[in-house]
């Protein structure tokens, strides 16, 4: 019933009466992510350009929290600091995070409650392709693509020579604060990027109890005698209320770029610096509603003989991008990129190091466009990396281990007008390797697409793909106690790649006054790696090994805006999305942490100076759960936001919010930590930005 609300929902915006006439401009985006630069309109499967723009007006902790808001992405939320995105119910592997097309060379896909080394406010734009959009990264792309496009490598020269834009903004949830500044500037051929960003929170106050009552009642069902039931109710008391503990962070980066830049292209490079503390939550109990000022906020560096844990990361990096044109030639464009990072972090246990994570690599990725064949235009190449990983201490649940990968890909795209294929193929060859093991890995993706535009502003495609993932390092070789998902974990050394046949429908239509677009996808999977229970208890924690079983997962996601009309100066426009998942062990129940429906409505209104919304977001109780799980309740957030832009002729925007006006208590299914971390209370952001 409720997916039926939901479809007539977005078929009420498609056809409410508009009240003018006035037809409105769309943007046309080419998705920088797709080896073939195609436009975001035309690409053959699902995909988002979130620009800079948009980050900073929907800023909201991480990059993964903040690009949440698009379908069919959510995040898995250890925090504010430490979030991954999850894309149509997967993530961890299965979607990778990207800067400028290669990987981050940090921990973040290791384990939940490592922070991603990229930030919302470092990025000029950000991409995220879905399902076999993703297929040129490779079959560990099976649930998406995040790419961050950062500039850091300057691929344009500025206008007039110089160019820069500058955030600052505060939160009352945390009494936090962001700032953020880049310049562009020229000399002759050569351009210079200077780029500082800085965000830090204390810890963030929530609507109730940390612990869900879910949470909460199978704790005092676990009390059953008389002295039991004391202890209990005295523990109660100090149920966290009011504020998460150990929610505090701070982060900081600086980078500098240079490229030589002519009209047959760029060639640059650049270096960051990235340093990083913030809490632990979910390991800590603390006070009543009356003492939650009274937590601890957790400098790390300074915390010895505080009880929590907080982590301290730093990661120092190096990038070098190009785009070279060469008319004429039978490859007729060049584009590679290619980074190397030392990655370090130290987890903190009331006041001491408990365990230190390191990861020291480097990935490359080149391709090569050739010239048009008739109407057949098409690219190849090769992207790879090599990376040492390791952890040493208290939790090191995985030895050191050392993973090497390579990828060769072909994409290729015919278009007769009306109609048009693509299809896209990846090689890929992957070495893990430990002191006492290895294991190789051959594997194997394919896609084949079909698109037709019947008239003008339709676009219809299909795809059909064969996917195939090597198993990471973790889920080979771990063994031993993971605090952060509550766990004990055994990896399986004889895992086998992961294969999956998926279908994905795709559709783009747009009208004078509206636009639509959406997608249906199906993935059948064999062999699904996963974290399952053993049923077992070691060091006082469930026993889960990594194994393989049979499932599928489908859904569908999309997004409906429409213009409402004007009255006086004012424009409207409305805006519906939905999203759905549902995944399915073949054997019989679920797949964990699936989100479930989710829905939002927005109405605009717009003038010259000034962009208002207020917006619903609901999300409907998860029930379909796993074995180990517990249910999701339900919510309704209302949010509200004004952008002011004061000066004429000038990017200049004065941003106003209010997130979760009503104070709810919001969970998502899709955190590990869901019932002892609820998402953020009322919040108010007041942040300025300035683009010359």
């Amino acid at each position: 019933m409720r997916i039926l609300l939901g479809s007539v929902s977005l078929l009420a915006l498609m056809t409410t009466p508009a009240l003018a006439q006035e037809e409105p401009e769309f943007d046309r985006i080419i998705v920088t992510s797709s080896p073939l630069q195609v436009l975001a309109d035309e690409i053959v499967g699902s995909a988002d350009v979130v620009t800079a723009d948009h980050l900073e007006e929907n800023l909201s902790g991480s990059l993964a929290d903040t690009i949440a808001h698009e379908p069919g992405v959510t995040t898995t939320f250890f925090g504010p600091a430490a979030s991954r995105p999850v894309i149509r119910g997967l993530g961890s592997d299965r979607v990778r995070v990207l800067v400028n097309g290669v990987g981050l060379a940090d921990a973040s896909a290791a384990s939940p409650d490592h922070a991603v080394s990229s930030e919302a406010l470092e990025a000029e734009r950000v991409e995220i392709l879905r399902g076999p959009a993703a297929i040129a990264y490779g079959g560990g792309a099976v649930g998406g693509v995040v790419n961050v496009i950062d500039g850091r490598v300057p691929d344009r020269a500025p206008d007039n020579g110089l160019e820069g834009r500058f955030y600052a903004g505060a939160t009352s949830v945390d009494d936090g604060y962001q700032f953020a500044g880049r310049a562009r500037f020229a000399t002759g051929p050569i351009v210079f990027h200077l780029e500082a960003m800085q965000r830090a929170s204390e810890n963030y106050e929530i609507p109730g109890y940390a612990e869900s009552a879910r949470q909460r009642a199978l704790e005092e069902e676990d009390h059953h005698d008389d002295d039991a039931l004391i202890a209990f109710a005295e523990e109660e008391e100090e149920h966290v209320y009011g504020v998460v503990p150990s929610s505090d962070l701070e982060f900081a980066s600086g980078s500098i770029g240079a490229s030589y830049i002519g009209d047959w292209g760029f060639f640059g490079i650049a270096y960051k610096t990235m340093d990083g503390e913030y809490g632990l939550p979910g390991h800590a109990h603390g006070h009543d509603e009356d003492h939650a000022e009274d937590f601890p906020v957790l400098a790390c560096a300074e915390a010895e003989g505080e009880e929590g844990s907080c982590l301290i990361l730093t990661q120092n990096r190096w990038d070098s991008r190009g785009d070279i044109e060469l008319p004429g030639a039978p490859i007729e464009r060049v584009r590679f990129s290619f980074g190397t990072g030392d990655y370090r972090h130290r987890e903190i246990e009331d006041g001491a190091v408990g365990t230190v994570f390191e990861n020291e690599g480097w990935e490359g990725r080149l391709e090569l466009r050739h010239r048009p064949i008739g109407s057949v235009e098409g690219a190849f190449g090769i992207q790879s990396f090599s990376k040492d990983f390791a952890a040493i201490g208290a939790e090191a649940y995985i030895v050191p281990v050392q993973t090497q990968d390579t990828g060769l890909f072909v994409v290729e795209r015919f278009d007769a007008g009306d109609w048009g294929l693509e299809g896209g193929a990846r090689v890929e060859m992957r070495d893990v390797e430990i002191a006492t093991a290895s294991r190789s890995f051959e594997t194997f993706s394919a896609s084949g697409s079909v698109f037709f535009r019947p008239e003008q502003d339709v676009f219809l495609a299909a795809t059909a793909a064969i996917s195939e993932r090597a198993p990471t390092d973790v889920e080979l070789f771990a063994e031993g106690a993971h605090l952060a998902t509550q766990s004990y974990e055994i990896g399986n050394a004889n895992l086998s790649p992961e294969r999956a046949a998926s279908i994905d429908l795709t559709a783009r239509l747009q009208g004078p006054e509206w636009s639509l677009e959406g997608a249906v996808f199906f993935a059948d999977y064999d062999g699904f790696i996963g974290l399952f229970p053993t049923g077992a208890e070691q060091d006082e924690l469930p026993v889960f090994a990594y194994d393989q079983r049979d499932a599928t997962i489908w859904g569908f996601e999309g997004r409906a805006e429409r213009d409402l009309g004007s009255a006086g100066q004012w424009d409207f426009r409305g805006e519906v999305t939905a999203e759905y998942v549902r995944g399915e062990l073949d054997s019989g129940g679920n797949l964990p942490r699936i989100p479930p429906l989710g829905l939002s409505a927005m109405v605009e209104a717009e003038t010259d100076w000034v962009t208002a919304h207020v917006e619903a977001v609901w999300a409907s109780e998860q029930d379909r759960i796993a074995s180990f799980e517990l249910p999701t309740d339900s919510y309704t957030m209302i949010n509200a936001q004004a952008v002011f832009r004061p000066v004429a002729d000038r990017d200049v925007r004065l941003i106003l919010e209010a997130r979760n006006l009503t104070d709810e208590e919001a969970r998502l299914h899709t955190s590990f930590l869901k019932d002892l971390l609820p998402l953020p209370g009322r919040n108010f952001r007041a942040a300025l930005s300035v683009a010359f």
